[in-house]
């Protein structure tokens, strides 16, 4: 089986070159070179996706697989699209919840469908607000993968919120191992029994090789916050202690949801997903036990020691200690 990979250097890609290596697919990673190293075994091809003329290396040649890991302004993936289409069996393109302009505020983000989005559009075509535009333009990005390759050969992969090994791009569950990993007193947000519903990033490359067809909402099963927390103090073997603190009192305190403290925010829906119809399709699930297992090694495994990224920088040690003396439900 022949691979082809838009990406394939950070996080997601790798995955999938991972696991497409795992069954003995042939891998031909497509980007710019500048993003991170390429996959071992993997064969690369060096081009901008946006640049016609770079694409023109991989006309006339047949993959198997598709698997769009970086796509996301539609006149891009419109492009890559329409030139392999007449010689390629199958594109996988990986898309976000947030294609539900409804998602996270509203209880049932569905109810109002998705964004209209434009098949053809660029970056400046999309409306004002980083979420909201975030949301039109992937789902602008379905559209145009849809259109060329037709809904018999292709699948849009709505993810939720990607975990696991290998996350340097964003680490949201990276950082709460570090950070119960340092032991003491821990703010945790809500209560205990709070679901949060996370994706191993291997998880859901193994289903888009898998030749799904269709759209999907693509995450794990749901599990308890304090399941989750005392997982990530299980496998660091630290002396963490979690004091839980009110998610409404923590909106009124500055706190910035999902970047200071990571998998949490205040929306109804933000871990609301339905995920049966891609385990009826394949998706396979594994406990969120052995993805903190396995992103913990990964962390430890980092010379020099896992950073946090720009885009989840976390709570800092100082502000967690302010609002942990401040709570006013702290047990005495």
């Amino acid at each position: 089986m022949d691979v082809l990979v838009l990406g394939g250097t950070v996080f997601l890609g790798r995955a999938v070159v991972a696991e497409a290596q795992a069954i003995g697919a042939k891998v031909t990673v497509f980007n710019r070179g500048k993003s991170g190293m390429s996959p071992d075994g993997a064969e690369q091809v060096i081009g901008d996706r946006t640049v016609a003329s770079d694409l023109q290396q991989l006309a006339g040649r047949h993959f198997d697989i598709v698997v769009d890991t970086s796509g996301y302004v539609p006149v891009d993936v419109a492009l890559s699209a329409k030139l392999l289409a007449p010689s390629c069996d199958y594109y996988a393109f990986v898309s976000t919840i947030n294609v539900f302009p409804g998602w996270p505020e509203q209880p049932d983000y569905r109810a109002d469908g998705l964004h209209d989005g434009d098949p053809d559009a660029t970056r400046a075509d999309a409306p004002e607000g980083e979420s909201v535009a975030y949301g039109w333009l992937k789902r602008g990005c379905e559209l145009a993968v849809q259109r060329e390759f037709g809904a018999d050969r292709s699948s849009v992969l709505r993810a939720g919120c990607i975990v696991g090994p290998d996350d340097t791009a964003v680490g949201r569950l990276s950082w709460w191992i570090d950070r119960v990993s340092r032991g003491g007193e821990v703010l945790a947000p809500g209560g205990p029994n709070d679901p949060v519903a996370v994706v191993d990033s291997r998880d859901l490359a193994q289903f888009a090789l898998a030749r799904p067809v269709g759209a999907f909402e693509v995450t794990g099963d749901p599990a308890p916050r304090g399941g989750l927390l005392a997982s990530c103090r299980e496998v660091t073997g630290s002396d963490a202690t979690f004091t839980w603190v009110d998610a409404d009192w923590l909106t009124k305190q500055d706190v910035e949801e999902w970047t200071e403290i990571p998998l949490w925010s205040s929306g109804p829906s933000t871990f609301g997903h339905d995920n049966r119809a891609a385990k009826a399709a394949g998706l396979p699930v594994r406990p969120v036990q052995h993805t903190v297992a396995d992103t913990w090694a990964w962390q430890e495994g980092i010379a020099g020691g896992w950073q946090t990224a720009d885009r989840t920088p976390g709570l800092d040690p100082a502000k967690e200690a302010q609002l942990l003396a401040a709570w006013p439900g702290r047990p005495s």
